[in-house]
């Protein structure tokens, strides 16, 4: 089993979702700690990160260490990945 620790942003828009959903992206997680799910390596910009797919919804996630996994960023499947990019480019320096 993996340990499994998010940022504030995935925090937040987890606390932020209806009951239901909540449900669905938790069990997708749950999953996730033991090495399944809907997951892919992701390429370009954010190569080094892999997303989880749960429906419309992606989370990125990284994989640090062998048995733990961060949660970095979580939003709807149609801007995760420019957004993510977007905020990877303003921190790293110029």
């Amino acid at each position: 089993m993996m340990k499994i620790s998010a940022s504030e942003q995935v925090q937040a828009w987890l606390a932020g979702l209806p009951p239901e959903t909540k449900r669905r992206v938790r069990l997708a997680l749950r999953g996730l700690g033991r090495g399944r799910g809907n997951i892919k390596g992701l390429i370009g910009p954010l190569a080094g990160f892999n997303r989880l797919r749960v429906g419309g919804l992606r989370i990125i996630y990284r994989q640090p260490r062998a048995r733990e996994i961060r949660l970095e960023y979580a939003n709807n499947r149609d801007v995760i990945y420019e957004l993510y990019r977007e905020i990877l480019s303003a921190k790293s320096p110029r």
